[in-house]
């Protein structure tokens, strides 16, 4: 039966397994990195300002805009007349049924 190596040994870890040594070699340094200022060319510069006056042409909704208040929601009430919401047979989920079918729920 082995020993348990409690020391602080970089060859060997806690359990006594030799470590592969690959990761104890000293790693080549990478070159250094420059970063410079990105000065865009004319095409992209034009590019910009037309997706500009594209959004200022057509404006888009927004994430947080209230729809106006003139929406007419008549259809809604007229399609919903055709239909009712009823249990499903032996299920716990509800269905959408046309008045036709009425007398067909629950069998």
């Amino acid at each position: 039966m082995g020993t348990i190596n409690y020391t602080n040994s970089l060859r060997y870890d806690s359990t006594g397994r030799k470590r592969k040594t690959k990761s104890l070699k000293t790693k080549k340094k990478c070159h250094t990195v420059s970063y410079s200022r990105h000065i865009p060319s004319q095409t992209e510069l034009d590019r910009i300002k037309a997706r500009e006056e594209f959004d200022k042409k057509y404006p888009s909704m927004g994430v947080n805009a209230k729809p106006s208040k003139n929406v007419d929601n008549s259809w809604k009430l007229e399609e919903s007349k055709k239909f009712t919401v009823a249990p499903a047979y032996n299920k716990g989920a509800y269905q959408v049924i046309p008045k036709g079918d009425i007398k067909w729920i629950g069998k």
